[in-house]
């Protein structure tokens, strides 16, 4: 149960909330904010279906049919705005508004609103969700925010919310805790960082997306080495993939104007970038240049030997920098393209003579 993990891993957070559900004194805005990887979503859910399980005692029971439908995200009075991997806009909170202002659909009359990685929220959704704030439709209106640069939020909406911290986890007990002899030292030295927990650690290990970043990244290093201009290619031929033959429309009869039409429309939509594998591969590339940056101990010796030759034609804070700007411009909806262009070009005159 996840509320067993909670409590052994973020003691604090869960007496916190455990007391105000026990004494029915929950707050109608938490803010939740911590490093990557501190199951800051995970601790949001199981506090909406604690809200409405019938079972709960204060804390829900996890198995009934409402908590498994707030777990899939398939309860109607539950709206989850996500900017893990596109910016959250003011049409996404104004929607909730709407939404919210209708009369509860489920019998339990509350309705619950999770902003998750609010930072990535533009100007205007974040002006948007303060007024929602302050005026929420009704007292049964709950919402959590989670955020893990709070800073890039307004001093207004914090002040509106009841904040709770997440402690990250110890590194070198996550890492103490894996099979070292049929992992890669580095490969889970990185996973450490982007994920705080040994579950998450050993799910991104077989994630699809984080095993091609991880692979793409290394062979990019390995051609910058050999030149940098074979580092440049590499990305733009390997991270820019062609449109798959079955996401084309049925051409049909080829020599009509309108089939011709398609085709030309097809071709011109160009090379596109996986988003969700460009963005592991600058976390990847940040957290590679910052051990670069700080001469870790590397203990693989794979990416030690890339370290060491990388390391006399590539500045690292530069490297450093740039990877790590690329990947919070990912969240805003930029040309990945352009993004993957001008990071290039920017490390080409950043290197060493």
């Amino acid at each position: 149960m996840f509320k067993d993990v909670l409590k052994e891993r973020q003691a604090i957070v869960e007496r916190v909330l455990y007391n105000a559900l026990k004494h029915k004194q929950a707050s109608h805005a938490y803010l939740f904010i911590g490093p990557k990887g501190t199951r800051m979503l995970e601790t949001a859910i199981l506090f909406a279906q604690s809200l409405v399980c019938p079972h709960r005692d204060p804390w829900a029971c996890e198995t009934c049919e409402i908590c498994v439908r707030i777990q899939e995200n398939h309860f109607t009075d539950l709206i989850i705005l996500d900017g893990t991997l596109s910016s959250i806009k003011k049409d996404d909170v104004l929607e909730l508004q709407e939404q919210f202002s209708k009369t509860a659909l489920e019998s339990y009359g509350k309705k619950i609103y999770i902003v998750n990685r609010a930072e990535n929220a533009t100007t205007e959704a974040l002006n948007s969700l303060l007024k929602f704030l302050e005026e929420p439709s009704g007292s049964d209106t709950y919402a959590i925010l989670i955020s893990e640069k709070p800073d890039a939020l307004l001093e207004t909406i914090i002040s509106r919310c009841q904040t709770l911290t997440f402690k990250a986890q110890n590194r070198q007990a996550l890492v103490a805790q894996i099979d070292m002899e049929n992992n890669d030292p580095y490969e889970i030295q990185l996973l450490s960082q982007l994920v705080n927990n040994v579950e998450g650690m050993m799910d991104l290990q077989i994630n699809d997306d984080f095993k091609h970043a991880l692979v793409m990244f290394g062979h990019f290093i390995d051609e910058y080495v050999i030149a940098p201009y074979k580092g440049e290619i590499f990305v733009q031929t390997q991270l820019l993939s062609k449109r798959k033959e079955a996401e084309k429309p049925d051409m049909g009869d080829s020599n009509k104007p309108e089939d011709k039409k398609k085709a030309k429309e097809v071709v011109e939509k160009g090379p596109v970038v996986d988003r969700r594998r460009l963005s592991f591969f600058f976390k990847i590339g940040m957290l590679f240049f910052k051990d670069l940056m700080l001469k870790s101990e590397i203990h693989s010796p794979v990416w030690k030997n890339r370290m060491t030759h990388i390391r006399p034609i590539m500045d690292p804070m530069t490297a450093f920098n740039l990877f790590n700007d690329a990947e919070d411009k990912i969240n805003s909806n930029a040309n990945l393209a352009l993004l993957i262009d001008s990071v290039l070009y920017k490390l080409k005159e950043a290197n060493h003579d």
